[in-house]
């Protein structure tokens, strides 16, 4: 037998023998076996030994479950006896079993939220019939640093081609580009997202046809391949097959004929497109291969191996190769390849120019402890009131122990008191889920779905989770109760430890320091975020439309659209730009002279004359382009305060001086005052700007006035059409800043929606604990009453000691919040210090929170009449 073949996992088996029949153990056991075996070819260990334990859960069935002995009693009527002893107590006490209930409900609510979103999170890119075979190529670039790192996503051309002649475990290799063009329907146009991609593309992603042949669909310049949803918006519903659609943007203009027909990419697929067209339609890629050009990178490359290979082994193996050397013929390139799995894409996060909606590993791990802590102070939550409310059947566990009961069936009716609120909650959980699904997904932007029985994986889950939180809430007064002297119980003496309570106490230390700390840092985030909004940005983003200008046909025409819209009198200032002052996306380096050493990066922009005006960009120094000056186009810059400090200059030195960039006359004309080119994330880097009167442009801005905006954008987009048949898109520079911090406050939202429920729970279990002790307390309470103490001197001495409790939960939650927080504003280059105040304000609103929770309690006892509290004992 070989030793290294996987097997069944043996937990399970244990499991299986110890509730299954012994007559069909080895029959279903050898079933079992052979079913694990099967799904191993197809799926990974992972999910065969998963598919594994959901079967031998499918086997807790009546017909399948050993007969057990009991002495007494039949385990039917037994069952059936705590069950009625249980449902009983839940309607005696209403109030408690609310209370239970109601804050576990919520933790597992919380819980199976954050569960689906982790879920949905880490199981992109799996529809693919190939997904675990799939890899990409990406790579570091030393000292060519862009947006803080210098990781790129876009590979040469050549590569893929490359990989699959030069390694012998790479199957199949790609090559792909994203594309946005202009399709045209009767008297509609409209963009849509597509990919550029080679002829091995559906070797590589193995995606059935619905119409066409995978094998030749991308073989021919000019084909294009149709989503269901894209070919019904074009073609209703005829057959698309081999007819023609016009296709528009910068690469090209021409008609491509439709070559296959697929269904619609799933949510959770990183490369989302509505067409896939040839690549070997763009002449720049054929111009690429051709000529063998490895310096130009701008295609994103994946290939497949069999299963058995590692990414770490092909990587070693591509470096030692010295791929981006030889083929480049520059022994001084120190370009080095990575590979990583398909299954990391989505997940992957600090690499330039990547493709796919993008996801965080950071916030998946951090949402998924924020859901394991809110779990745990449901928990806790439902143990204090358990607690409290168990206290009171001492005397009834006596008479149980007097009359027979052992203390296995004594623990068996705690837990099955705890098993039944916790199903009750769970489905109170399942309908709160299903309430608030559709909002919490939009809170998040994804598409989430609570679909328990069509995944089995959910549902054996959802079971383990219910059962887990059942025992572990129920476990604490189950083993404690049971353990009770009959004796001493009978004559109304309780246990000391009981009195202390000092587990209890401790449990709530616990739940508020996680819930002061979950304050705490919703208050610095939301500081950060208004010091992001009410910071100086260097440019003025209030009342200007930006429009997109992807559009070859403006470029003959764009002066003479910019004098008709400053015709009207709602329009202050126009200009145009290849990207916005928000986000600056283009690099290149400069140096003093060309003998120099050491260049500069530096980020660039192209512009019109107005510029500077449309957005009130300080000039420091110099002057702004002229158009009475002709050399300003060709060799006229303006750079910002750092790009001339790392030349050596003052802005006033640099006005007139010289420097190398692309071997051309290079003069400074202009110093600007250094302003936000991309988010607070991020410091400010130097910066060139160059003039352009081609038009080729990606952005026109226009000031407005705040008046009459309808009317002016009405006026923008009538002008537009005249000059172009291009589609009409504008957003608001305040809109396009608030992009760039989208992640953030998303993250900002929804940590204060779980904080919210995580201080709601918190305060459930002060409120137990409150009650637990005001019950123990009742004849001090009257004694005190009777010699002469006031309501609000007896509300001051049972408070005093939550309030205590609150307080060690405050101190210990500062180095916590302080660390933690500190952590998450090191990723920002402009960030806010953390102040004694947010912590002194935290605590101050959880102090009147924890005042409030246990007056209800304190009142109730102080205002009892205290005869009735000296004979309740």
């Amino acid at each position: 037998m070989n030793k290294n073949r996987p097997i069944p996992p043996k937990l399970a088996n244990r499991f299986l023998h110890w509730f299954l029949r012994e007559d069909i153990a080895e029959e279903v056991e050898g079933d079992l076996e052979e079913q694990f075996y099967y799904r191993l070819k197809n799926r990974s260990l992972r999910k065969a030994k998963l598919d594994y334990w959901y079967q031998v859960f499918n086997y807790l069935r009546p017909f399948a479950i050993k007969h057990l002995k009991t002495s007494n009693m039949s385990h039917y009527a037994l069952l059936q006896s705590y069950f009625k002893i249980s449902w009983r107590n839940l309607l005696k006490q209403k109030l408690y079993s609310s209370i239970n209930i109601g804050g576990l409900a919520i933790g597992l609510a919380s819980f199976i939220l954050i569960l689906l979103y982790v879920e949905h999170e880490l199981t992109y890119d799996q529809f693919y019939g190939n997904s675990q075979n799939i890899y990409r190529v990406y790579q570091k670039q030393p000292g060519n640093m862009f947006q803080e790192t210098d990781f790129f996503a876009v590979t040469p051309a050549p590569l893929a081609a490359t990989l699959k002649e030069e390694f012998p475990e790479v199957e199949h290799a790609t090559s792909i580009s994203r594309i946005s063009s202009l399709f045209s329907l009767e008297d509609d146009v409209f963009y849509e997202d597509g990919i550029w991609a080679d002829a091995h593309y559906f070797d590589v992603f193995n995606i059935p046809l619905l119409q066409g042949n995978p094998e030749k669909a991308l073989s021919e310049p000019n084909s294009i391949v149709l989503t269901e949803s894209m070919a019904l918006k074009i073609f209703s519903y005829e057959n698309p097959i081999g007819k023609s659609i016009h296709i528009k943007n910068y690469s090209i203009d021409t008609d491509f004929i439709v070559t296959g027909l697929m269904a619609d990419l799933p949510d959770k697929s990183s490369i989302k497109y509505q067409y896939i067209t040839s690549i070997n339609s763009r002449s720049r890629y054929k111009q690429a291969i051709e000529e063998s050009r490895w310096n130009n990178n701008s295609y994103h490359t994946f290939f497949t191996m069999p299963t058995g290979n590692d990414a770490a082994q092909i990587q070693q193996k591509i470096r030692e190769a010295n791929i981006p050397q030889k083929y480049n013929k520059d022994e001084s390139n120190t370009d080095e390849y990575y590979v990583s799995s398909l299954a990391d894409l989505h997940l992957e996060t600090g690499i330039n120019f990547d493709i796919g909606l993008k996801g965080d590993k950071k916030y998946v791990t951090f949402f998924s402890i924020i859901a394991v802590l809110i779990l745990l102070l449901a928990c806790i939550n439902y143990m204090n009131l358990a607690i409290a409310r168990s206290i009171n059947r001492a005397r009834e566990v006596g008479l149980r122990k007097v009359i027979g009961a052992i203390k296995k069936q004594l623990i068996a009716q705690f837990l099955g008191e705890s098993l039944l609120i916790t199903i009750l909650a769970f489905v109170l959980a399942l309908a709160l889920v299903q309430l608030v699904l559709p909002f919490f997904g939009e809170l998040i932007e994804r598409d989430l779905s609570l679909n328990l029985f069509e995944n089995p994986y959910l549902l054996l889950g959802s079971l383990l989770l219910l059962i887990f939180v059942g025992i572990f809430s129920g476990s604490y007064p189950a083993f404690y109760m049971s353990s009770l002297k009959p004796v001493k119980v009978l004559k109304g003496k309780i246990d000391s430890k009981t009195r202390n309570s000092g587990l209890q106490k401790f449990l709530v230390v616990g739940q508020y320091t996680v819930s002061i700390t979950l304050i705490t840092a919703c208050l610095i985030i939301y500081q950060q975020m208004q010091f992001i909004q009410n910071k100086e940005l260097g440019y003025n983003k209030d009342h200007v439309i930006t429009i997109d200008s992807r559009n070859p046909e403006l470029t003959k025409d764009v002066e003479t659209l910019e004098q008709e819209w400053l015709a009207n009198p709602n329009i202050q200032k126009v200009a145009y730009s290849s990207s916005l002052p928000s986000n600056v996306d283009s690099s290149t380096e400069i140096a003093l002279d060309e003998d120099s050493e050491d260049g500069v990066l530096i980020y660039i922009t192209r512009v019109g004359y107005d510029y500077l005006d449309v957005f009130g960009i300080e000039l420091l120094a110099g002057r702004n382009f002229s158009r009475d000056i002709k050399s300003d186009e060709k060799e006229g810059y303006i750079l910002n305060e750092k790009a001339v400090k790392a030349l050596g200059w003052t802005p006033e030195e640099a006005i007139g001086k010289q420097f190398d960039y692309n071997d051309d006359p290079s003069i400074i004309i202009g110093v600007i005052k250094d302003f936000h080119m991309h988010s607070m994330h991020l410091d400010i880097q130097p910066l060139m700007i160059s003039l352009t009167t081609s038009g080729i442009v990606g952005n026109l801005s226009v000031k407005v006035a705040q008046e009459n905006l309808p009317e002016t954008i009405a006026h923008l987009e009538k002008t537009m059409k005249k000059y172009s048949s291009f589609p009409f898109e504008y957003a608001f520079l305040n809109d396009k800043f608030d992009q760039l911090y989208k992640e953030d406050m998303r993250l900002g939202e929804t940590f204060g929606f779980f904080t919210i429920l995580a201080v709601i729970i918190a305060s459930l279990g002060l409120f137990g604990l409150a009650a637990f002790t005001t019950q123990q307390r009742t004849k001090e309470i009257g004694i005190r009453k009777v010699l002469g103490a006031s309501p609000l001197k007896i509300f001051s001495l049972l408070a005093e000691n939550f309030l205590k409790l609150i307080a060690i939960a405050f101190v210990l939650s500062i180095p916590l919040a302080w660390y933690g927080m500190e952590k998450w504003l090191q990723d920002f280059a402009f960030r806010i210090d953390i102040k004694w105040w947010m912590f002194a304000l935290t605590g101050l609103a959880v102090f009147l929170v924890a005042y409030l929770t246990i007056g209800y309690q304190s009142l109730k006892a102080a205002l009892v009449n205290p005869v009735k509290s000296l004979r309740s004992e």
